[in-house]
């Protein structure tokens, strides 16, 4: 079954692919509900969960905090900062892509994938804390 192209499901795309951050379904909700006021969250979520599942966007579990939806669904890792929480993308070390489809011989697990959230202190907070 062919899958339906909503207006709702194109408009919570075009916020999340416009978005200079990773926003939560939240803030894409905020985003939303600027051009289709009566958009629901519950209609927000049920898109994002469809596009993360079809690898059009990619959904971000984070331990502790709200998941984040990401335009790039490419091999990457992030980096969140400790103090404001600020979450991007992180350039280098460059994604290793040695770790996925192999064995792990210690536990027998067969690693399909891996992600990587560095966690520390953004340019801003640094200054702050010195």
């Amino acid at each position: 079954m062919n899958e339906r192209n909503t207006k709702q499901k194109n408009i919570i795309l075009k916020v999340v692919k416009n978005s200079c951050t990773h926003p939560t379904a939240e803030e894409v909700y905020a985003g939303v509900a600027k051009e289709l006021p009566n958009v629901s969250l519950t209609t927000v979520y049920r898109n994002l969960n469809k596009l993360a599942e079809q690898g059009i966007i990619k959904r971000l579990l984070i331990p502790n905090q709200p998941d984040r939806f990401e335009k790039n669904p490419t091999k990457h890792y992030h980096v969140c900062c400790e103090i404001c929480g600020a979450f991007e993308d992180l350039i280098k070390p460059c994604y290793n892509l040695n770790l996925d489809e192999k064995e792990c011989l210690e536990s027998g697990f067969f690693i399909k994938s891996h992600e990587i959230i560095f966690k520390g202190l953004c340019p801003n907070c640094r200054k702050n804390n010195k």
